[in-house]
């Protein structure tokens, strides 16, 4: 039954929505803004690297499962200030393989306007789309020549994307457009749809407590054929360890955890970790056993150290003042 399930939504995949690429989803999308945005690179004013790997719907043979790697610096040049960052992606569904790699650049405002500062950024780079080693089942018994066409063909595209970014002390916002180049991969007759984000954050700093902080997040996406939003709020303590809950549209509901190591040992305080448990609510959940996500990120300050100071943590939604450390 569970490869039926796997074989009927591939066939559908290819069949009828061959004019839609829809790109990989990760619950802890607050981690993952550059794969998103071009214009977030170098907003934490640290050198960044993150990592993230997902393994979606658990125990369906065939089922996606994601890896990205990241990294972001800011960087001085004639007096203005901007952001660089790379990304790479691979994306595994039964029988396809896709891999992206991308630049990004941004500049910043020289001056903050209003509460914030404005970044406005593009990326370029290429994906990759295969079809490799298939063994097709076929819910008819009756092979489809079209599917059967597609064995082992391997297309590259060029990607291009434009964003823009708006942070401060405690917020965040954004808007960004990818794949704006819409090129087909010819032969296996796929078109990358055009895809739209829209982000946003806000850290309510110790509303109740002096330990604890609250901060919710949302993000919409959309391919202009459908569309769908991640709802998350996460409660933070100390600045060091968080919590909270996640609410996809029609898909599934996750339960995030996560903390910066430094509250186990000052000198692992630039590296934080977080996990995600995805409980499937679609049709599908009677296939899968659920989603696991775990990431990674390790940021350096560029800057020298001036003073001494009791240390700071870089706090994982992104929301902090980048030229105002927070002291613990």
């Amino acid at each position: 039954m569970k490869k039926l399930a796997v074989a009927v939504m591939i066939l559908v995949g290819f069949l009828s929505r061959t004019q839609a690429q829809q790109d990989p989803q990760f619950t802890q999308f607050f981690y993952n803004k550059l794969i998103m945005n071009p214009a977030y690179a170098g907003s934490k004013d640290l050198l960044c690297f993150t990592g993230l790997f997902r393994s979606q719907w658990v125990g369906l043979e065939g089922a996606p499962s994601s890896f990205l790697f990241s990294g972001d610096a800011p960087i001085r040049l004639a007096g203005q200030n901007f952001g660089v960052g790379l990304t790479a992606l691979g994306d595994f569904i039964g029988y396809e393989e896709n891999y992206s790699f991308r630049l990004a650049a941004n500049w910043r405002s020289p001056q903050m306007i209003g509460p914030g500062y404005l970044r406005a950024g593009l990326d370029l780079g290429v994906t990759s789309k295969g079809i490799k080693n298939t063994n097709w089942i076929y819910p008819t018994g009756i092979p489809e020549p079209s599917i059967q066409s597609l064995n082992n063909n391997t297309n590259m595209v060029m990607e291009a994307g434009v964003g823009v970014y708006y942070y401060g002390s405690n917020f965040y916002a954004g808007v960004s457009a990818l794949h704006l180049a819409g090129m087909r991969f010819a032969d296996i007759n796929i078109a990358q749809a055009r895809h739209l984000f829209a982000m946003g954050g806000y850290t309510f700093e110790e509303p109740f407590h002096p330990d604890w902080d609250f901060n919710p997040n949302v993000l919409i996406k959309t391919d202009f054929a459908a569309a769908t939003f991640d709802v998350n709020v996460n409660a933070i303590w100390r600045k060091f360890v968080w919590g909270g809950l996640t609410y996809r549209l029609e898909d599934a509901i996750a339960i995030n955890i996560g903390a910066d190591l430094g509250f186990i040992r000052p000198s692992l305080r630039s590296l934080q970790i977080g996990y995600s448990y995805d409980i499937n609510t679609s049709r599908l959940s009677s296939y899968n056993s659920g989603s696991h996500e775990i990431s990674l990120r390790y940021c350096i300050d560029l800057k020298p150290v001036k003073d001494i100071i009791p240390g700071y943590s870089v706090r994982f939604t992104d929301t902090r003042d980048p030229v105002k450390p927070v002291f613990k």
